[in-house]
């Protein structure tokens, strides 16, 4: 017999979005395998947040359908949405820390659903504290942290139940670029060793992923480019829209 398709972590058929009468979003379609790592990069204004509503489900798109796992969010009720929600993390600009809880209770937060024991729970916080060096913090409230370390966080608490897909908005926000690079490695031995499917968003930095990771560029709406970043550098040599996005200027 022959082997069994793969079904995609996401699939994007013909999503179309407005806001009001501007059409933020037009024609989108994409997937993503299991495993895969996508950047979405585009200069502000560009549609990347909506696009990663519409992926999370915490919109629903004007025309078009958006897929996770194989099932298609308009059509999946209550039930299956929690199901589909306890296999997805997210690291969203503005950020979802809860200030009155310390590093350590914003951690187990996903994990209470779960049939974990307390000692389990415990266990998984304090080695992915580790892996994004946050030993020590974890009697800290997120308000007495620094940008950066409060990223490491929501990072740490997007990963800590073993998600199938990972969504971050906003890539290098309040971090610098050694910041990103050591969890950009952090999330790519997590794709090694458990098909984490990884999308992030950004507005034109190419810089954290390797050559052969998928690019997807962005431009009031529209998908001007969709490739690798090796691709997407040689594509930029001869298209004045990229290169004005990767490096701001014709």
């Amino acid at each position: 017999m022959p082997p069994a398709a793969v079904v995609p972590t996401l699939e994007l058929r013909g999503v179309f979005q407005h806001v009001g009468a501007h059409c933020a979003l037009a024609d989108i379609s994409l997937g993503v395998a299991p495993g895969q790592g996508l950047l979405i990069i585009g200069p502000n204004g560009a549609g990347k947040s909506l696009l990663t509503r519409l992926i999370l489900g915490l919109d629903s798109p004007s025309a078009g359908s958006v897929h996770l796992f194989g099932q298609d969010l308009a059509t999946t009720g209550d039930p299956g949405m929690r199901a589909i929600r306890r296999r997805l993390g997210a690291v969203l600009q503005g950020g979802s820390l809860i200030n009155g809880l310390t590093v350590l209770e914003n951690l187990l937060l996903p994990l209470r659903a779960t049939p974990m024991s307390r000692n389990e729970m415990n266990r998984c916080a304090r080695l992915v504290m580790t892996q994004l060096q946050l030993d020590g913090m974890e009697n800290h409230r997120p308000r007495a942290l620094s940008i950066g370390q409060r990223r490491r966080v929501e990072l740490a608490r997007a990963l800590i139940n073993r998600q199938r897909l990972l969504v971050w908005d906003g890539l290098t926000d309040g971090l610098d670029p050694p910041a990103v690079r050591d969890m950009i490695a952090v999330l790519q031995v997590q794709q090694t060793s458990g098909d984490l499917t990884f999308i992030a968003t950004d507005n034109n930095t190419v810089e954290a992923i390797a050559g052969d990771d998928r690019v997807l560029v962005l431009d009031r709406g529209r998908v001007l480019f969709d490739g690798t970043r090796g691709a997407l550098q040689a594509c930029a040599d001869e298209r004045l829209d990229l290169r004005y996005i990767l490096r701001g200027q014709p």
